[in-house]
Formats: C-alpha cells, structure tokens, sequence
C-alpha cells in the first residue's frame, strides 16, 4: 500500500486526442482507507471527462473515499487483473495470497490494462509501450498459457517473459493478448485439460448466436484444436488500434463487489438498465441490456455477473455506451434455472413473467410493447441456432438444441 505522502497518479488517454493526460490522484492511509482527487492541472485544462460516471463525476477539489475492495475506487479496480492475473503476480513478485487490490494496480503493466488508465509515481503521464504478441504466433502462445497454466517451465523463455508482463486483464481463465496483421488486439483465450467441454467453441458459438439475433456482440475467432487445444480470440472493444477506450464494469455501476460481493442485492439487469439512463446512454442501449438478459436465459449462460457486463466512453458520440456483449458462455455442466443477475426486482428465475415484471425499467412503454419485442428476440434466436451452432459436434449441438425449446417454452 501506498502512504499518505506518497500518491499513485492515475492517467488517462483522452477520448478526443488519444495524448496521455494526468487524470487524478489516488491516495491510500492505513488501515483500508484512501481517497481519489482529480488533478489540478487536469481540471485547469478544461478536461471534464469522468472515469467513473456513478463513484467519481467529475467534481474538482473534492477527496472521493474508497468504500469497497480494501480501498481501491471501483474503476481502478476494475483496472486490475483477476484470479489469473493475479496468481502469475504472486508468483513472479511473492506477493501474498491475501494482498489488498491495490497491491496488483501497482504490479500490473499499463501496457495491457483494460481501459483507457494508467497508473505511476510520477506526477506526468509515463506509459510504456510493449508489444503485444503477433497472431502468427498464436500456436506458441497457447502452448505457453498451458505451461503457464500447468505451473511448468518456459516452452518459449522470451514469450514467457512477455505474458508475465501483460496480465492486466480479468477472468479465472489463462489468457493472452495478441495482435493482427491490420493492427487489432484481441483476446486469445485456449481450452484447459481440466474443461468438461470445449469451452473456447461453446464461447464463439454464444457470440455468434447472440450477434445473428441482432444484438451487440463482440466478434470473435474460433481455432479448432491443432497440436493442442482449441482456442477462442475475441476482438477487445477497449482497443482501437493503439487508442484505449475508457471503460467501467458493471459491478463499478452497480456499487457491488466481485468477486468478494457477500451479498447479490444489487446483481439486476433492472437496476443495470436504471444506471445506463442515468449516465446518460441512449434508450436503445437498455432494450440491448434486455435482449442479452434474455439471450442469457435462452442459452443458459449464468455466469453472467456484474463483471460480465461493461460501460464503455464513446469518444464520437461524446457519452457512455453500454459496451457489446463479452465472456458469454453457455453453462457446459447442467441447463441453469436461474441466472446470476436479478431479471426482474428479487428474481432469479428463468420465466416469461420474471423477465417481463420490471420491464418498464427497460424504457418499453407497457408490457405489452416489451412481450412483443420479446417474442420477435425469441423468434430470432430461434431462428440463428442451426447456422451459430455448425461448428460444433454432433453432441453438443443437440444439447445446446434441447436447451433452447426448454428455455423457449418457459419465456414464451
């Protein structure tokens, strides 16, 4: 943890500009406590960009306290790596299992941090820039996330060094940014030896099937098993090229914690969808909100949690857009009745009437605009499953086939 006399500057690349700015300071005290400024030079430029539109608007010569994860404002924790950023960080640095938040911001590289933030100790922005792996290495960096995986020696020393480096990035699962030939980064994410299934094609097939239904999807790239496993690479909305997007979770919107949340009261698409009005995004983003809640309850995917689910700055539009679908993954186990997040107010449960309760909160006028939209969605999912489905086997596809009449049949 930082001392009070020593802050952690916190930069932001500018939506408009893409230059590296100073946003802010972030100040850790002892026992858990700390507080966020935004930075004087950054309020004098006239910059008004908020990195966090519910727990850090925009107000100059204010402290903003910490009130979860240990003392680390939500948006910096979303900054942070995960399960597996974190275990390659206790590893390479021994830092201890129970460390604060804080402590992983700190060890983490910008060079592959989600978002549009930076962290350092100088009042100027200082970002160092490292090369992301190129996709024509692809084979050699799934082979290395195995060994990483496995806790193995380096198969390839100078790849290892790399991915050690660039584990900024959340989720359990090893994982690894890579670049293309026309400049884009995606997230490269292989299969394991301990997976029941294949879950790198249960994931393309869900963004696919999800994106032929008409809704916001990530695209991505699905690579059958060569010399070892399949893997799954998912285009980063937070990158355009070299420009960073701002982003927040939507556990940072929903002022809950995860993972660590002891409670899910503030897990709800409804309240998700309440936020998105009050930062100002459009009214189409919360019937997009809607069609994922349903598309998750058709595919069975409930690993939908508030870390699942973002907000992103669009720098052309000038506001906050509910960021496209990611990390949608069918259940591979069992077909799940209930989903992590609320669909309606104190409901977990796959059926017509939960989804369609608090339906206003969506902005559908009456309940009988919200149960025609609804039907039209479910008609298109329906409709997508044969040509979303094709790249899996045989067994699979009539699973995931008796899945949608199942969960058809109790939203219709």
């Amino acid at each position: 943890m930082f001392i009070a006399e020593k802050p952690l500057f916190i930069y932001l690349q500018r939506p408009d500009t893409g230059d590296w700015v100073t946003v802010g300071h972030y100040r850790a005290g002892m026992e858990g406590s700390a507080t966020f400024r935004y930075a004087p030079s950054y309020v004098d430029a006239g910059h008004g960009w908020p990195i966090d539109p519910v727990n850090l608007p925009f107000q100059p010569d204010v402290d903003v306290s910490a009130p979860r994860y240990g003392g680390l404002h939500d948006v910096l924790r979303d900054a942070c790596p995960d399960s597996w950023g974190q275990a390659l960080l206790r590893s390479e640095h021994h830092v201890p299992r129970h460390a604060p938040p804080a402590r992983y911001l700190v060890l983490a590289s910008n060079a592959d941090r989600w978002g549009a933030l930076a962290v350092g100790t100088r009042p100027r922005p200082s970002v160092t820039a490292l090369p992301a792996p190129r996709l024509a290495q692809l084979q050699q960096v799934i082979e290395e996330l195995a060994a990483l995986a496995g806790q193995q020696p380096p198969v390839h020393v100078q790849l290892r060094r790399r991915l050690v480096q660039m584990v900024s990035l959340g989720g359990a699962r090893p994982k690894a940014t890579v670049q293309d030939e026309a400049g884009d980064y995606w997230l490269l994410k292989p299969g394991l030896a301990s997976d029941v299934a294949d879950i790198p094609a249960l994931e393309h097939v869900a963004q696919r099937w999800g994106a032929l239904s008409g809704l916001r999807f990530a695209p991505t790239v699905w690579h059958p098993a060569g010399r070892g496993r399949s893997a799954v690479r998912v285009l980063r909305f937070d990158r355009q090229r070299e420009r960073r997007a701002l982003c927040v979770s939507a556990a940072s919107l929903l002022q809950t914690e995860y993972p660590g949340g002891l409670s899910t009261d503030r897990w709800s698409y409804p309240r998700l969808a309440e936020e998105l009005r009050w930062i100002g995004a459009p009214a189409e983003d919360r019937r997009e909100l809607f069609g994922r809640m349903v598309f998750n309850a058709v595919c069975g995917n409930d690993d939908d949690h508030p870390r699942n689910h973002a907000i992103m700055f669009d720098a052309d539009g000038g506001g906050w857009r509910l960021a496209p679908a990611f990390d949608v993954v069918p259940n591979p186990v069992e077909t799940p009745a209930c989903l992590a997040m609320q669909l309606s107010t104190g409901r977990f449960d796959i059926a017509r009437g939960t989804v369609l309760a608090d339906a206003h909160r969506f902005g559908f006028g009456n309940r009988e605009d919200a149960a025609a939209w609804l039907d039209a969605l479910l008609d298109r999912i329906g409709g997508t499953f044969d040509a979303a489905a094709e790249t899996l086997d045989d067994a699979w596809r009539q699973l995931l086939a008796e899945r949608l009449q199942t969960n058809l049949a109790l939203l219709r």
